[in-house]
């Protein structure tokens, strides 16, 4: 059996759990590195630890997905506060020529963030002085990038002057030179394209905008591309914790020798043209990028299609319900015809093709109107795949990567018993923890934190999770019944980082009962 490593982002499920589920479903063998050699959280992962594994299992493989943030740096969160040197992040890329020399007929995938500025105060998971000077660093990147394309007004360039006078100096030398080693190290890694020591490159924009010190990298590194002739060869669109799952998606259809055709349909006319939080462009463009980066090709028409991607974009009213419409209530989007998008769905569906809906309306959570008509439709369990978590990007390449290893696995003849669990058992997961829990379950136990300890909050469970996990799972559970009732999984639930951001699921089929005599 074909086998592919697997390098993950870090240790969240995103970027573990996820990727397991979609190599199950392919029916290949993906192999996964031991737990104790990665990281948690902020303590980097065993960098050397992890060379010496891929080399064992390096023989044995036709690729490897790679992320470079977990290669170099031990993981996303120790690639924004190392303070490697130069030298060392030399010593480390080398090791993938090394790579290469022993191992020829071996494919590498591999992906490195440009590093993210977030747009607020909070060191949670960026250096500490980040908590109280964060937005003001932003800016600094906002306005610097404004400037350097000439679209700085005067008064942005009075802030500019007054923001690099209030951030302590040592601060900002300090972010400056991490974000100017890791940008050293994405040119080094083109001229690994460049030697064809990687085969598939991705620069992911890790929570960006359209101005900022990551759109300013983004167009040094396209430039940089343009003048080695390889710009078409290396990919730079929004995204991060999803990428791993898309690049195996891509790794599964060169071992499976598919390439499916897919048909992008959308829940609004208008939404295809906004641009999703954190992100730096229309979603309508980026949906290209994630087809292609997959290894899948956009079908001009649904009848030529081997699977549907059934997109529900941002709008100005989603965006704005985000950040001022929190209601308990189901509001209706006028901008967004989902009687209609479900009567297409339903369509495609009687047509015997595989939909996978791409939930990207809202950040970090379902949009409650569009999985109330899904529900009211009996669509539910007719879906191949779902998604609705964090960015619109993260939402999207997991459901492509999902609906790409269902489709690989149809056409090698392996959808059949383990795979076609594991596919039914991810669809449940991310209804569980996209729509459940961060839709509709989390928003209120997360108003209940102070009443159990005074000084928990969304970001901190300061190590109570014995506090919170019965709350939320008898809630989870209220909600399984009224919508999944039928869904033959029980669960047992987890808070990686100790915050309620997210929850870690873990199922277990429910066996049927035996039949009395």
């Amino acid at each position: 059996m074909q086998r592919i490593i697997f390098i993950p982002l870090d240790e969240r499920p995103c970027n573990l759990q996820y990727p397991a589920y979609i190599g199950a479903i392919s029916g290949l063998d993906i192999v996964f590195p031991p737990r104790e050699l990665l990281g948690d959280f902020k303590k980097a992962a065993d960098v050397d630890g992890l060379w010496v594994w891929i080399k064992s299992q390096a023989a044995e493989a036709t690729q490897i997905v790679l992320s470079v943030d977990m290669f170099l740096y031990g993981g996303i969160v120790p690639s924004r506060l190392h303070h490697l040197t130069d030298e060392t992040c030399r010593v480390r890329l080398a090791r993938l020529r090394q790579l290469r020399r022993d191992f020829p007929a071996l494919r590498i995938q591999a992906y490195s963030l440009i590093t993210r500025a977030p747009a607020r105060n909070g060191a949670g998971e960026e250096p500490d002085y980040y908590e109280d000077y964060g937005y003001r660093i932003f800016r600094c990147g906002v306005i610097q990038d404004r400037a350097a394309v000439g679209a700085a007004t005067p008064e942005e360039l009075i802030e500019w002057e007054q923001i690099k006078a209030e951030i302590p100096a040592a601060y900002l030398q300090d972010f400056l030179a991490r974000r100017a080693q890791n940008f050293s190290n994405n040119m080094a890694l083109i001229d690994l394209v460049k030697d064809g020591i990687i085969d598939f490159l991705l620069f992911p924009l890790d929570d960006c905008r359209e101005y900022g010190f990551a759109p300013a990298e983004r167009r040094k590194l396209a430039a940089h591309l343009a003048r080695q002739n390889l710009l078409s060869r290396v990919m730079l669109y929004p995204g991060a914790d999803e990428i791993g799952c898309t690049l195996l998606a891509r790794a599964i259809h060169e071992d499976s020798g598919t390439a499916p055709l897919v048909y992008v349909d959308w829940s609004s006319v208008k939404g295809r043209s906004q641009i999703p939080s954190y992100e730096d462009r229309s979603i309508g463009e980026t949906v290209q990028f994630h087809l292609l980066a997959a290894g899948c090709q956009p079908a001009e028409t649904s009848t030529e299609a081997d699977f549907i991607l059934a997109v529900n974009p941002p709008t100005p009213f989603t965006l704005r319900q985000e950040k001022e419409l929190i209601t308990d209530d189901i509001l209706l989007d006028s901008e967004r015809n989902l009687p209609a998008f479900m009567a297409r769905i339903k369509r495609y569906l009687a047509r015997g093709q595989r939909v996978g809906v791409a939930d990207c309306a809202i950040p970090n959570g379902a949009d409650r109107a569009l999985m109330q008509f899904l529900y009211e439709g009996g669509l539910l369990d007719k879906l191949t795949a779902y998604g609705g978590w964090n960015t619109s990007s993260n939402t999207l390449g997991t459901v492509l990567a999902h609906l790409s290893a269902c489709r690989a696995a149809e056409r090698s003849g392996a959808f059949t018993g383990t795979a076609q669990e594991q596919a039914d058992a991810f669809l449940f997961l991310r209804y569980l923890e996209d729509w459940g829990y961060m839709a509709c379950v989390r928003r209120g136990v997360t108003a209940l934190l102070p009443s159990l300890r005074p000084d928990m909050d969304f970001l901190h469970l300061r190590g109570q999770q014995a506090l919170v996990q019965p709350i939320v799972k008898e809630r989870l559970e209220v909600w399984r019944q009224k919508y999944l009732p039928d869904a033959a999984y029980d669960f047992s639930l987890t808070f990686p980082w100790d915050r309620m951001f997210e929850i870690e699921v873990n199922l277990k089929k429910r066996q049927p009962s035996a039949n009395p005599s």
